[in-house]
Order: C-alpha cells, then sequence, then structure tokens
C-alpha cells in the first residue's frame, strides 16, 4: 500500500469534523480560565484525528465486508471494493490505528482523569460498530445520533472538563452547535446514497422515514446551529454568523436542486461549512476577550 492509499483511506477531508468540537471547546476553556493546559489540549486533539481515522477506515472495512460498495455507489471511490488495495492491508491498518488510539488516549486519561476510560474504550468499540460487529448502528438508523453526540457533544464536553474539571451551559451550548452542522454532513451523505442503501439493506435514517426527511433536517438543523451562538454574539457578531447562515442557505438550496454524484459538491461544501462555523465561534469566543 503505498503513502498515497494510506492518506486516501484516512480521508483528511473529514478531519475539521471531528477536530471541530474539540477546537471550539478548547477556545471556550482559554476565555474562561485564560490558559490552556497545551500537552492535554495537544493530546485531546490527538484523540479526535486518530478516532476519525479509525473510523474511516473501518468503514471502508465493513462496508465492503456487507457488499455496501457496490458498482452503483456514487459517492467517492473506495479503493477497497475498487479492488486497488487488499483486504488483509485495509484489515491491518484499522488494528494499527486501534492501536494508537487506545495509546493516545490512556496518556490523555493519565494526565487528565481516569474517569474518563470508561469513556475512551466505548469511543474505540462505537468507531467499529458504526458499520461492523453483528449489529452495525449505521445499518440500523442511529449514524444521526451518534454523529450528534460524538462529533458535538462528547468531544465538546470532555475537551472543556479536561481544561477546566468543570462543565457549563456555554460549553453544552457550542457543543451542540458544532454536533447540527456535522449531522449534515450525514445527512447530505445519506441523500445522495438512498438508492443503493435501500438495495443493499442499509436502512439508514433516510432509508427508514423518507428521502424527503434529509432536506428538512439539514435546514432545522442549520437554522438551530446558528441560532444557539446568539446568546455569544456581540452586534458585530451577528453580522458573521448572518454571512455564515447565508453561506450554508445557498448550500441547502442546491441540496434540494440536486441528486445523484452531483450531491458530492454539496456534500463538499456542508463539510467547510462545519470549519467556517468553527471558525466564527472561535472568533466570537476570542473577541470577547477584547
Amino acid at each position: 500500500m503505498t503513502l498515497r492509499q494510506v492518506l486516501y483511506l484516512l480521508r483528511p477531508h473529514t478531519f475539521p469534523a471531528s477536530l471541530s468540537p474539540v477546537i471550539v471547546a478548547l477556545a471556550l476553556a482559554f476565555v474562561d480560565r485564560g490558559e490552556l493546559r497545551y500537552l492535554q489540549a495537544i493530546l485531546t486533539l490527538l484523540v479526535a484525528l486518530l478516532a476519525q481515522s479509525l473510523s474511516n477506515v473501518a468503514n471502508d472495512f465493513f462496508d465492503y465486508k456487507k457488499g455496501a460498495d457496490g458498482s452503483d455507489r456514487r459517492g467517492f471511490e473506495r479503493l477497497l471494493s475498487s479492488g486497488k488495495v487488499s483486504y488483509q492491508s485495509v484489515k491491518g491498518m484499522m488494528y494499527i490505528l486501534v492501536g494508537l488510539t487506545a495509546l493516545s488516549g490512556i496518556t490523555l486519561v493519565a494526565l487528565s482523569s481516569w474517569y474518563l476510560v470508561g469513556l475512551g474504550f466505548f469511543i474505540i468499540v462505537l468507531a467499529i460498530a458504526y458499520t461492523g460487529g453483528p449489529f452495525p448502528l449505521a445499518y440500523r438508523g442511529w449514524g444521526e445520533v451518534l454523529v450528534f453526540l460524538f462529533y458535538g457533544i462528547v468531544p465538546g464536553l470532555i475537551s472543556y472538563y479536561i481544561q477546566t474539571d468543570t462543565f457549563t451551559l456555554t460549553s453544552l451550548l457550542l457543543s451542540v452547535s458544532v454536533g447540527c452542522a456535522n449531522v449534515n454532513i450525514l445527512l447530505v451523505n445519506n441523500y445522495r446514497d438512498y438508492e443503493s442503501d435501500k438495495a443493499c439493506g442499509k436502512n439508514t435514517l433516510i432509508v427508514r422515514f423518507g428521502k424527503e426527511l434529509a432536506p428538512l433536517l439539514y435546514l432545522c438543523n442549520l437554522l438551530l446551529s446558528t441560532a444557539l451562538l446568539i446568546p455569544i454574539s456581540s452586534l458585530w457578531g451577528m453580522f458573521l454568523l448572518g454571512g455564515y447562515l447565508f453561506f450554508m442557505l445557498r448550500v441547502f438550496r442546491q441540496m434540494k436542486l440536486n441528486e445523484g454524484e452531483a450531491l458530492n459538491r454539496v456534500l463538499v461544501s456542508t463539510a467547510k461549512g462545519v470549519s467556517v462555523l468553527s471558525i466564527c465561534i472561535v472568533t466570537l469566543l476570542l473577541g470577547s476577550l477584547f
């Protein structure tokens, strides 16, 4: 397996989804405490990256085993299903990522609180159980719920707790905001793959409740993620949020107008929107210091 193939399997373009709630929580902790525990901050970011990488590789591996990546797939190319990498090499890569995620997680726990060790183990299990195991959660309509929890609330609150030893209402609201934005990435993905998922028995939320649900949930998540930031926004901050909302409403319009492979552009724009939202939140938080 070449380095380029390894990077493709890791899918670096998805990293902002896992890093965003952590970065937002670190910014809030810095504003609240006036300082950061830098080693813990770096380790928290590393754990988020490794857990995301593990989830990406495991998804490719188990979707291939279950036949979910057929010739009718409309998303980005999967190297395993296309035969460009071997089954054993991807399996070995997945095991390596399990070890690295566990090692970095244990180090972080040792420097913060051993109460978090159970959560760390649970995160690794979920990264695999999302599409693997006897009861793959993504195949039973739990994908959006898990993304909301583990790409929003859990990393946001835990990252803030590691820095401050407490939780606050603001840390919860910001975590929910980022979580809603991240859920929209999965909504576009499942909206695009509706036909192929339905054909292979992958009962995502969209397959279970109908394709028309995806745009509605997308809009609700967008409006909620923006509205939750109003309490931390000044007058100039409202203009910043207005710009973000205007950009994302245009993306929403494209989602309603397109289908199939054309939704890949909407998927990329939605992922970029998570990064833009995080930058807006960090700007609002740091701006409150002046």
